[in-house]
């Protein structure tokens, strides 16, 4: 007798594109700005399109930008997009609405900034199989510097053992019943919690932290923008 084969789980992707990032010293949203040729949301959109597990993908974006993505979409041919959809006050808020589009079949969801557009199908792959292994997880990095505790006066009182410090990226993944229940516990006690997984972590779920890499950089300053095209043709030699 053959071994039954598993279905594939049905997988969500979450694009969080609604944050403005004054930072970027520009009245324009910092996901529309391009590198290597195209937008950084174009960049975003086509790692989760070319990645054979990933079933569907939502936008959420603030109502101004509403248009802008519909049209990067069908530009760059986002097949997989379900839908656009507006976002709340904060992130946490932007990702409550859109986790009420997802598809009901959906078993996992993966949540993503847009404004990391050099994720990898190896780093998407890699937090699939940690939400497939323990229902949430992250793709993080080792701390590279050395980290202090400071007081309210700015006094150093301690210094973390970074052999167990990560800086954790996106995407975060989880079942979707995880992260459902997560942020309706979250709206129900006024949290505002740093990310998604800190969600899943208030209600005692592990979360592990795959691999990924420094390259997976966030578009938050304006220098930001040429770094990413320097990665960008640094990956596509490697390839």
């Amino acid at each position: 007798m053959r071994k039954k084969e598993q279905p594939m789980p049905y997988i969500s992707c979450i694009i969080a594109a609604a944050g403005r990032g004054s930072r970027m010293q520009t009245d324009v949203n910092k996901i529309f700005l391009e590198f290597a040729g195209m937008p950084v949301l174009a960049h975003t959109l086509l790692a989760f399109e070319r990645h054979p597990a990933i079933r569907e993908i939502v936008i959420v974006t603030s109502e101004c930008d509403l248009l802008g993505c519909k049209d990067i979409a069908e530009e760059f041919g986002i097949s997989k997009l379900k839908t656009i959809t507006l976002g709340g006050a904060e992130r946490q808020d932007s990702v409550r609405h859109a986790l009420c589009e997802v598809s009901a079949q959906a078993d996992l969801v993966l949540i993503h900034d847009a404004a990391r557009p050099l994720v990898t199908g190896q780093i998407i792959q890699n937090v699939i199989d940690g939400v497939l292994a323990h229902g949430a997880a992250a793709a993080g990095v080792p701390c590279k510097n050395t980290l202090k505790l400071a007081d309210d006066s700015g006094m150093i009182v301690e210094t973390p053992d970074r052999s167990h410090m990560f800086e954790i990226q996106t995407p975060q993944g989880f079942t979707k019943e995880l992260i459902c229940r997560a942020h309706e516990s979250a709206e129900a006690e006024q949290i505002l919690g740093t990310d998604d997984c800190y969600l899943a972590e208030r209600l005692g779920a592990p979360v592990q932290i795959t691999e990924s890499s420094y390259a997976n950089i966030k578009i938050t300053t304006p220098e930001d923008l040429p770094l990413a095209e320097q990665l960008f043709n640094m990956q596509a030699e490697s390839e």
